[in-house]
């Protein structure tokens, strides 16, 4: 038997597997995290890492050239048992890993940090770490990005575990749509059958009770032949008819047995094949009553022999002056039959059980737009109950706002086409994205009602929106990065050009930055460029750009600037707002910045950047803290 420890252990690998990812060939979609990573953290060495039984192997990585290590000697083992953010400042300092064989020697690692990625279920199956051959300290902003970055790969990871398992549900619900329509189809024609079937009997019979007044013998044997149960009695409530499946029915035979005891001497019950028929409610006696029958359920329980379901059907009978004669009932075995449906509703409730536990929106619209069915996810999406969704119009259930934006994908399917689209819903206090898609159920050609399938798009949207946040962002300022600028910019001239409106390029640089960094170390200068980034965010226009191109360049895009006074103005104001001291972490710190203008009426990129450039270094030539502003004459178009 397993201990708890090893069954945890299987229990993590098995989802490993499950990912069909191992020992796969290398993808851009995690190599761009690596790169990402390495970049992000300033550290040659980023993996994705995936902890096998007796192996570590790297479906991505930077700056380490090897598929796989054996698992004793991988750090990532480590971070996978902890399942938490595993940070070693200084490798040779931690007795678990110093001689470890990548550690030891004069360019061994000697710092990693490992994020734990976990499966849909939970389970722990690798790591995104980072890895220097210095020892580093790693910061709560560090060990943030590194957590959200890792739950990117996780979500990359997972992905097509999401997407199997989103087209099996979509594959299993048009299967069983499949095959109860094919029930369905099938039980109707045997009901149908069944039908006919009893008209035909009847119709038999009642030519059997017409021939009766001509030829008594023709009628007993055409009631001893019949399928169709025959009872009839006289005036006086006495048994005169009771024919072969009659006989069979009750396993009894006709007998002078008073009416009042018929119930129990002839084992008859209700519908529900339990409550004994009293006698008010027998057919037959019913029908001498005057009553006519149709379709009347009852249930014959004989001891020792399957219970048979049946309908009744009767009347009285009179005499050709009217006279009270008797009556007679017909009794059909609807046994099978009554089976047939107990079968559909055990298929609805398969259906519906696996509906409910779908995570996704299933329902059916009929033409008049009310709801057919709705499973239990609406209830926990947007807080209705299917049961009331069940026989209203979409307005009537959800709401004038839910209706809406869908009208035009659901008139569009009563046309006869499938449509997609995605909403933005805030319900019960969440924001969720949902990817609908409407699906006509035709038949005959003709539009019978519309399937609709809503899934949670919330988590790969998000996804998207942080990939083109750092895709255009610099991740130590938060300002735009080189490439966002390089895009601005370009729009800017674009508008420029259109409005005749002149435009200026400011480029920026931090005196003696080089000496911060220096003396008083990384994370003070970092800090420093972050409080000179808010400072210059805070006093340009909000309709100006402020980006970061490297190190302690900045650059400001100013659109719809009248003049070059106007530049100069703004330089002063720049200047002002740096004059005022640093205070980082608990140091005081005087900052000064240099900076060139470039001022055009009819700008080009690459003459408005040059001369930006130039009136930069005018600045620092002049002696710093200073501002130069060069005007170039209208570029050609």
């Amino acid at each position: 038997m397993l201990s708890q420890q090893e069954l945890a252990e299987e229990q993590r690998l098995n989802a490993l597997h499950s990912l069909g990812v191992l020992d796969t060939p290398q993808e851009d979609r995690f190599d761009r995290f690596t790169r990402l990573a390495s970049a992000a953290f300033g550290v040659p060495i980023a993996l994705v890492s995936l902890v096998d039984n007796n192996r570590q192997w790297f479906k991505s990585g930077v700056g380490f050239h090897v598929c796989e290590t054996p698992r004793d000697i991988a750090m990532c083992s480590h971070t996978v048992a902890l399942d938490e953010l595993l940070v070693v400042s200084d490798t040779l300092a931690d007795e678990r890993f110093r001689d470890f064989p990548y550690v030891r020697g004069e360019k061994g690692i000697r710092f990693y940090a490992g994020q734990p990625l976990h499966s849909l279920d939970g389970q722990p199956v690798g790591t995104l770490c980072i890895l220097d051959l210095q020892p580093r300290d790693f910061g709560v902003a560090e060990r943030r990005m590194l957590r959200d970055l890792a739950q990117m790969v996780q979500d990359e990871l997972n992905r097509r575990v999401v997407v199997a398992a989103r087209d099996a549900a979509q594959q299993a619900l048009r299967e069983l749509n499949a095959q109860l329509e094919k029930r369905v189809a099938e039980r109707t024609c045997e009901l149908h059958a069944k039908n006919e079937a009893l008209e035909h009997e009847m119709r038999q019979r009642a030519a059997a009770e017409n021939a009766l007044r001509q030829k008594q013998e023709l009628l007993d044997a055409v009631l001893e032949s019949v399928e169709v149960a025959v009872v009839a009695c006289n005036a006086q409530g006495q048994l005169t008819l009771f024919n072969r499946a009659a006989r069979e029915f009750h396993d009894l035979d006709a007998s002078s047995t008073p009416a009042a005891e018929w119930s129990s001497h002839y084992s008859l019950y209700g519908e529900d094949g339990v409550t004994p028929l009293a006698e008010s409610e027998i057919p037959l006696l019913r029908a001498l009553h005057g009553e006519r029958i149709s379709n009347a359920a009852m249930t014959i329980g004989v001891p020792g022999r399957p219970a048979r379901h049946l309908l009744a059907s009767g009347r009285p009978i009179a005499g050709a002056d009217g006279e009270p004669m008797g009556a007679v009932v017909a009794m059909q075995d609807i046994t099978e039959l009554a089976a047939s449906r107990s079968r559909i509703v055990e298929s609805e409730e398969w259906l519906r059980t696996i509906a409910d536990n779908v995570p996704a929106l299933i329902a059916y619209i009929d033409t008049d737009l009310r709801y057919r069915f709705a499973n239990q996810r609406y209830q926990e999406w947007f807080g209705v109950r299917s049961e009331h969704m069940v026989g209203k119009t979409v307005p009537e259930a959800m709401g004038e706002a839910f209706y809406e934006p869908r009208r035009a994908a659901l008139a569009r399917c009563l046309s006869g086409h499938g449509s997609h689209l995605e909403i933005e819903e805030q319900r019960r206090g969440r924001t969720r994205v949902i990817s609908s898609t409407y699906l006509p159920h035709i038949r005959d050609g003709v539009v019978q009602g519309i399937y609709v399938l809503s899934t949670d798009a919330t988590s790969a949207r998000e996804y998207e929106r942080q990939l083109h946040a750092l895709a255009h962002s610099d991740h130590l300022t938060g300002l735009p990065n080189r490439r966002s600028y390089e895009e601005r910019l370009t729009q800017a001239i674009a508008r420029s050009r259109r409005s005749a409106m002149p435009l200026a390029l400011c480029y920026l640089d931090v005196d003696h930055f080089k000496q911060i960094n220096d003396t008083l170390g990384h994370a003070v200068g970092d800090a420093v460029l972050r409080e000179f980034a808010k400072r210059l965010s805070g006093t340009v226009r909000s309709t100006d750009t402020v980006a970061r191109l490297a190190g302690d360049e900045f650059v400001i895009v100013l659109e719809q600037v009248g003049s070059p006074l106007e530049c100069q103005r703004v330089a002063d104001k720049l200047l002002e707002a740096i004059r005022p001291s640093f205070q980082i972490d608990g140091r005081t710190l005087d900052v000064t910045c240099s900076m060139g203008f470039a001022w055009c009426p009819r700008p080009e990129l690459a003459a408005l950047t040059h001369a930006a450039d130039d009136a930069l270094y005018q600045s620092k030539r002049a002696g710093r803290n200073q501002s130069s502003v060069l005007v170039l004459a209208a570029c050609p178009a």
